[in-house]
C-alpha cells in the first residue's frame, strides 16, 4: 500500500532557512535546529548548573557509573526493586486496619529478613522518586518535551503522579500517625466529589469508625496501580529505537550498594500507631511522598482541588505552551533512495519505515518513508544517506556542501589554509560567536565554521568531500558522550568515523589526522577552543580520560553515600502540622428528620397529562424537615445549627461534622438533636463531663441506631 505523502511534502515559509543567523556577530547556535522553545534562554541557562554537575562527577568516574547520564534508568530499577520487595513484603504483612501496624512493627524484630525487605522497599521508593524527578528536570532544562516529544513528556508526568500515589497508599498501610494524616487528608479532598453517601471524614473521627473494606481497597489499589504505571512505561519509550530502561551492570551495582547501605545503616521505623481521637503535632514523615500533607492540613477540599487541577494543566501543557514554533520534519527524495536502510536503522525515535516504492522504480521495491508525527527534525537520517535521499529542506546536505565549497574556493584563491568546523548547536562550539555567511570565528583563526542541528547530521562522504576540495582538516563537534539532545547522533558519528559504522568513513581516501571529533558539553567552551586549535597546528589527539580504580571506587562510594544521605534524610524529616489552640471537641451527627407531607389536589391539565391508571386527585410532595442540632460547654451555648438533609429530593439523612475548639480541662458537655418541626421539641439529649487535653481531641458521635457515644 503506497504511503501517505503528507510528511514528505515541503516545509512552510516559517520553517525555511539554515541554523545560522544573519547578523555578522551572531551566535554559532543561530536558529537552534530543534523545536524552537519561547523562554529557551532561561531554560538554557538554568541547564549549566545541571551540566557543571554533571562535569565534576565525570572527572572522577566513567560514563557507566555517572547517576546523572542514567537517571531514568536508575528510575526504573529502582521501582523494579520496589516491586518485587513489596511482593515478598506479603509474607509478613496483614492487610487489617486492626493487625496492619503490628504487623509492620513485628518487621523491625527481624532486621536481616523482614526489616531488611522492608527498608529496601520503603528506600528503592524513594530512589524512584528521587531518579524520576532528575530524569525530568534533565529533560525539561534540555527542552526535550515539544513536537513529537509530546507524549514522552506526558506519559512520564503520569508515571510520576502515579509513582507519588502508589507511595501515598502505601504509607497508609502502615497504619500508624503519618497514616492518620495523609488518611484525614485524603477525605478532605474525596468530600468535596459526590462520591460517598456519607462524608468519608467522619470515618476517621474514631477508631471503631475506620472501616476495614475501606483499608482492604487502600491495599489493593495499591497493589493495582504499579500495573498501570508499567502500562505508561510502554507509552513513555514506545518512541524510541534501542530504548534503555534497566540500568546496566556497573550502575545496577551501584544502585544495589547505595540502598543497601541505607538499608542497614538506617532501618525504615514507624510513627506511633494510629489513634483518631489524638491531635497529631509533630512527627517524622518521607518527603518524597508525603509532602501534600502540608496542603492537607492547611487547604480546605475546594482550595486542594483547585491547585491540583491548575498544577496539572500546567505541567502536562508544557509541550504546548511553552514550546514555540516547530521545525519541518525531514523529507524523502524517492528518485535518490537505494533502499539501504540505514536511515531506517540509525534512527533514535522510530521515525522512518520502509514501505514500498511510489516513483515507479524497479530497481529497488522498497523506499524510506519519514512518521511526520514522530520525527524531531535531528538530521541524523542525512547524516546516514550516502545519496542525499534524506534529510532536511531546510538544511540541505547539498546546499550546506555548496556552500563549504564556496569557502574553500574563497580560501583557495586567497592563499589561506582552512579547516572546515561542524558544530552541534548543544555543544561547546554552540557557545562560539560567528560570522554566518563567511563561517569565520575571531576564537578560532583559520577555521570556517557551520553550525548543524545534531553532530550525527554529518555525513562521512561531506566530509570526505570538504578534504578533497582543500580543506586541511575538519572537526566534528559534539555533545559528550550520554549527553547528546538527540541521544544517539554524537554515538553515531563516532563510529561512522572510527569505521565501526555504515556509512563508514573511508580510510583509504581520508588519513586519519585530518578528522578529529572534539566532544565537550556547553560549559567547556574554553576546552573546545584549546583542542579545535591543537588539531589546526596538527598536535595529536588528547588520550582518553583514564580512571584509576581506587580513585573511581572511592568517587563510587562517595556519590553512593551522597545519594543515601539525601534520600535518608527527607525519608524521615520532621514536620510540624498546624498548631491547634487548647483542645478541640467533634461532635459528628447522621440522623433522619421527621417526613412531612404537602398536599394539593391535582389540576386538570396534570391529570390530563398522565396515563390513566397513573391520576391521581391528590398529589403529596414528601421531604424530610432539617435536623436541628445543640452542642453546650458548661452551659453555655456553642452551636445551634439546622442541617439539611441529603439526596436531591431531600429525603435522605442529615449529616454534619462540627469541630469546637475548646481549652483544655474538664468541662460539661451537652448534646440535643432535634428531629421535628418545633423548635422547643429535641427528641435526643445527652450531657457528660469530659476531660479536655491539648494533644487529644474528644468525640461524640449520633446516629439513629447506636444513639450517643463519647470518645
Amino acid at each position: 500500500m503506497a504511503p501517505p505523502t503528507e510528511s514528505n511534502q515541503s516545509p512552510g515559509d516559517d520553517s525555511a532557512g539554515t541554523l545560522a543567523v544573519v547578523e555578522d556577530r551572531s551566535s554559532l547556535r543561530g536558529e537552534n535546529a530543534q523545536e524552537l522553545v519561547r523562554p529557551s534562554g532561561i531554560l538554557r541557562q538554568l541547564e549549566w548548573g545541571y551540566l557543571y554537575c554533571d562535569r565534576l562527577i565525570g572527572r572522577v568516574v566513567p560514563d557507566s557509573l555517572n547517576p546523572l547520564l542514567h537517571s531514568g534508568a536508575i528510575a526504573v530499577s529502582s521501582f523494579l526493586v520496589a516491586t518485587v520487595t513489596g511482593i515478598i513484603l506479603l509474607l509478613w504483612y496483614r492487610p487489617s486496619v486492626h493487625l496492619a501496624y503490628a504487623s509492620v512493627a513485628m518487621m523491625s524484630q527481624e532486621p536481616l529478613s523482614a526489616g531488611l525487605m522492608r527498608s529496601l522497599h520503603r528506600y528503592s521508593s524513594d530512589a524512584c522518586v528521587f531518579f524520576g524527578v532528575i530524569h525530568a528536570l534533565r529533560f525539561f532544562l534540555e527542552r526535550r518535551f515539544g513536537g513529537a516529544r509530546w507524549l514522552a513528556w506526558v506519559s512520564g508526568i503520569s508515571i510520576m503522579g502515579l509513582l507519588w500515589f502508589t507511595g501515598w497508599t502505601g504509607y497508609w498501610l502502615v497504619w500508624d500517625l503519618r497514616a492518620q494524616s495523609l488518611a484525614v487528608g485524603s477525605a478532605k479532598l474525596l468530600d468535596v466529589l459526590p462520591i460517598f453517601a456519607d462524608p468519608l471524614g467522619r470515618s476517621f473521627l474514631t477508631d471503631e469508625g475506620v472501616n476495614s473494606l475501606l483499608f482492604f481497597v487502600v491495599f489493593f489499589v495499591h497493589m493495582l496501580v504499579p500495573l498501570a504505571m508499567a502500562v505508561f512505561l510502554w507509552i513513555h519509550i514506545t518512541r524510541l529505537a534501542r530504548s534503555r530502561f534497566l540500568t546496566r551492570k556497573p550502575m545496577t551495582m551501584w544502585l544495589a550498594a547505595s540502598l543497601l547501605l541505607l538499608s542497614l545503616a538506617y532501618p525504615a521505623g514507624s510513627a506511633e500507631p494510629a489513634r483518631m481521637t489524638s491531635l497529631v503535632q509533630t512527627i517524622s514523615m518521607d518527603w518524597w511522598y508525603l509532602l501534600p500533607l502540608t496542603l492537607t492540613d492547611r487547604m480546605g477540599g475546594g482550595g486542594l482541588w483547585a491547585l491540583l487541577l491548575l498544577g496539572s494543566a500546567v505541567v502536562f501543557s508544557v509541550p504546548w505552551w511553552l514550546a514555540g514554533r516547530r521545525t519541518a520534519p525531514a523529507t524523502v527524495t524517492s528518485s535518490r533512495c537505494n533502499e539501504c536502510r540505514k536511515c531506517y536503522t540509525d534512527c533514535p525515535y522510530e521515525a522512518i519505515q520502509m514501505v514500498p516504492r511510489t516513483d515507479g522504480s524497479t530497481k529497488f521495491r522498497s523506499e524510506a518513508f519519514v512518521v511526520s508525527s514522530k520525527c524531531v527534525s535531528c538530521g541524523i537520517c542525512a547524516g546516514s544517506c550516502d545519496t542525499a535521499g534524506i534529510g532536511l529542506d531546510w538544511f540541505s546536505s547539498i546546499d550546506q556542501r555548496r556552500r563549504i565549497e564556496g569557502w574553500l574556493k574563497e580560501g583557495d584563491a586567497k592563499g589561506e589554509a582552512i579547516h572546515i568546523a561542524f558544530a552541534c548547536v548543544e555543544s561547546a562550539a554552540g557557545e562560539l560567536r560567528v560570522n554566518a555567511a563567511s563561517g569565520r570565528c575571531d576564537e578560532l583563526p583559520g577555521y570556517r565554521m557551520l553550525a548543524v542541528p545534531c553532530a550525527g547530521w554529518v555525513q562521512p562522504l561531506l566530509i570526505e568531500r570538504a578534504l578533497r576540495h582543500g580543506a586541511k582538516g575538519v572537526a566534528i563537534a559534539s555533545c559528550e558522550p550520554g549527553e547528546c539532545l538527540y541521544r544517539e547522533g554524537a554515538d553515531w558519528e563516532r563510529e561512522r568515523l572510527n569505521g565501526q559504522r555504515e556509512p563508514a568513513l573511508r580510510t583509504d581516501k581520508v588519513a586519519a589526522e585530518q578528522v578529529r571529533l572534539i566532544a565537550f558539553n556547553r560549559t567547556r567552551k574554553a576546552d573546545f577552543i584549546r583542542e579545535a586549535l591543537r588539531f589546526r597546528d596538527g598536535e595529536r589527539a588528547p588520550s582518553a580520560t583514564r580512571y584509576r580504580r581506587v580513585t573511581t571506587a572511592a568517587a563510587a562510594a562517595a556519590m553512593a553515600a551522597l545519594s543515601a544521605g539525601i534520600m535518608g534524610l527527607a525519608s524521615d524529616f520532621r514536620y510540624t502540622a498546624p498548631a491547634v489552640e487548647g483542645s478541640q471537641l467533634v461532635v459528628s451527627l447522621k440522623h433522619p428528620g421527621a417526613v412531612s407531607e404537602n398536599c394539593r389536589t391535582a389540576s386538570a391539565e396534570e391529570l390530563a397529562s398522565q396515563p390513566v391508571h397513573m391520576r391521581r386527585t391528590r398529589v403529596c410532595d414528601r421531604e424530610r424537615v432539617p435536623v436541628r442540632l445543640r452542642v453546650s460547654l458548661d452551659g453555655k451555648p456553642a452551636v445551634l445549627k439546622h442541617i439539611t438533609p441529603s439526596g436531591i429530593w431531600q429525603d435522605g439523612n442529615s449529616v454534619a461534622v462540627e469541630r469546637i475548639a475548646v481549652q483544655p480541662g474538664e468541662h460539661r458537655v451537652s448534646v440535643g438533636i432535634g428531629e421535628t418541626a418545633d423548635p422547643d421539641e429535641w427528641s435526643f439529649n445527652d450531657e457528660v463531663d469530659l476531660l479536655f487535653t491539648s494533644d487529644t481531641r474528644r468525640v461524640v458521635v449520633f446516629d439513629r441506631v447506636a444513639g450517643f457515644s463519647w470518645h
